[in-house]
C-alpha cells in the first residue's frame, strides 16, 4: 500500500533529494518514512501530470476525440457538461501510489452528476474497510456510488458521483478535479492500510 511505496521512492533516492506530493510527505512523516536530515522538495500537482497520458474520448466509441494536454486540464470542468458526449482518461506514474493506474472523468447526463470511474487495485479482503470510508465521505441519501470487485484484474471499479462527495465544487477546473480526487483516494487507501 502506500507506506510500501512510499518506502520505495524514498529507499531509491538513496539520501538525496526526493520529490514527493504534499499528502505523501506528510503521510512519510506521520509514518516516519522519512529522516530529519531527508531533503524534501514539494512537488506541484500539477507537476503529476508532466509526463501523463491524458485523452478526450468519445462515450458512446471511445475513439479519442483528441489527445489532451496539460492546458486543457486548466478548463472549467463544466466543459463536460457542455460537451456530454466526452470523457477525459488520465493515466500517470503518480497515481501509482493510490494503488491506480489512470482516472476517466465525465459528466453523467442522466442522473446529472459529475462522475469519476477508476480501477483501485486492492485485494478483494478490503472491501469492507473501501465501503466504511466511502459510506462515511459520501452521501448516500441523495445517490449511491458503485464499488465491485473484479476477480479477473484483481481490483475494484469504482464508479463515484462527486457531487456527493463533500468539498466538491462544481466551479472547480478539470485538474482541481483531479488533485480533489486524487487527495480523496489517498485518504481512502491510508484509511485502508490503518484499518486492515
Amino acid at each position: 500500500m502506500i507506506s510500501e511505496k512510499l518506502n520505495k521512492k524514498i529507499k531509491e533516492a538513496n539520501g538525496e533529494v526526493i520529490n514527493l506530493l504534499m499528502e505523501e510527505k506528510e503521510f512519510a512523516e506521520r509514518k516516519q518514512l522519512i529522516s530529519a536530515d531527508q531533503k524534501v522538495i514539494i512537488t506541484e500537482k500539477n507537476e503529476q501530470y508532466t509526463n501523463a497520458i491524458i485523452e478526450r474520448l468519445d462515450k458512446e466509441t471511445d475513439e479519442s476525440v483528441s489527445k489532451g494536454t496539460i492546458e486543457f486540464l486548466r478548463a472549467p470542468l463544466s466543459h463536460f457538461k457542455e460537451k456530454q458526449n466526452e470523457y477525459v482518461y488520465i493515466e500517470s506514474e503518480s497515481f501509482d501510489v493510490i494503488n491506480i493506474d489512470a482516472i476517466a472523468l465525465e459528466f453523467d447526463e442522466v442522473f446529472e452528476v459529475y462522475t469519476a470511474m477508476f480501477g483501485l487495485a486492492l485485494q478483494k479482503k478490503f472491501g469492507a474497510s473501501i465501503r466504511d470510508y466511502l459510506d462515511q465521505h459520501f452521501d448516500s441519501q441523495k445517490m449511491n456510488y458503485s464499488l465491485m470487485f473484479s476477480g479477473e484484474d484483481g481490483l475494484w471499479e469504482v464508479n463515484l458521483p462527486l457531487n456527493y462527495i463533500a468539498g466538491f465544487k462544481e466551479d472547480f477546473t478539470i485538474e482541481q478535479t483531479y488533485q480533489f480526487l486524487y487527495s480523496f483516494i489517498f485518504s481512502l487507501v491510508e484509511w485502508v492500510e490503518n484499518n486492515k
